[in-house]
């Protein structure tokens, strides 16, 4: 029997193979995460440098939407796709 790994989506993005939530159920952020996709590590990018949910995926959107760690980005990408993951489209 194969059991699939439980993942979680990155409220930035949309990209849904993190291995853990950005924050826990307190809010508190895990800062030994970040996302493979858009680079948002919690607890340094929003309370170190002051973004915001919203300003950093404009800013990363604006910016191209490159990937983080490119190795890790899937063959058949689609930013439109990934969003839909956190109820957002362009």
């Amino acid at each position: 029997m194969f059991f699939r790994k439980k993942t979680f989506v990155c409220l930035i993005c949309g990209y849904d193979r993190l291995p853990g939530p950005l924050y826990n159920d307190k809010g508190i952020p895990d800062v030994s995460l970040i996302c493979h996709c858009c680079g948002f590590q919690p607890g340094y990018d929003d309370d170190e440098l002051g973004y915001t949910v919203e300003s950093y995926r404009t800013e990363w959107i604006e910016n191209g939407a490159n990937w983080f760690t490119e190795k890790e980005k899937p063959k058949k990408w689609e930013l439109q796709e990934q969003l839909k993951n956190i109820d957002m489209s362009l």
